[in-house]
């Protein structure tokens, strides 16, 4: 899909597909199987039926964007959710990816383990700590909020998917920034 939207984009985007060129473990693990995942998961079939039929036939981007926030919850496991303005479609795909997890639409106090933003946040390195997994989405409109996460200091692992942009914090991490096509 993103080969229609932009060739020279793809392009430099090839080298890491699929985990290709990627050295360190962590990374490896996050590509190949949360964001490649080839398996299906248990909760696939009920989800799949919040989609108009339409964005389920062509496979369009809100279903696969919402698998991955599923897989991403699946995989990472957190205690608290944060998604500003969730919709109740999102809020399912969080909540089967992880049922213990609580899931907040404000910032409460303290540390969070999982953020997605939309927008520039005021106050999120605040929330962030070393199991933080921050979801940034729609990045072409928040590339200049990307680009402040990339210039944080605690940011140790990036990656780019040009939809969304995920970003660990975790400082056992060497600092390295993945351009992923996705």
């Amino acid at each position: 899909m993103i080969l229609f939207r932009n060739p020279l984009v793809w392009l430099r985007r090839i080298c890491h597909r699929r985990g290709y060129g990627i050295h360190s473990p962590f990374a490896f693990m996050l590509v190949t199987q949360v964001l490649y995942s080839p398996g299906r998961y248990y909760a696939d079939r009920w989800l799949g039926k919040l989609h108009p039929w339409y964005v389920r036939w062509f496979h369009l981007r809100p279903l696969a964007r919402h698998r991955l926030l599923f897989r991403l919850a699946n995989r990472w496991q957190p205690r608290v959710i944060v998604v500003p303005g969730v919709t109740p479609v999102e809020w399912n795909y969080l909540h089967e990816g992880c049922r213990r997890a609580l899931i907040d639409s404000a910032l409460p106090r303290g540390q969070v383990d999982m953020m997605v933003l939309r927008t520039a946040t005021p106050g999120w390195q605040d929330h962030v700590g070393p199991q933080t997994l921050l979801v940034v989405d729609n990045l072409p409109q928040n590339r200049h909020f990307w680009q402040t996460v990339l210039a944080d200091s605690h940011t140790r692992v990036t990656f780019d998917l040009h939809d969304l942009g995920l970003a660990v914090f975790n400082p056992k991490l060497q600092r390295q920034d993945y351009l992923i096509n996705w």
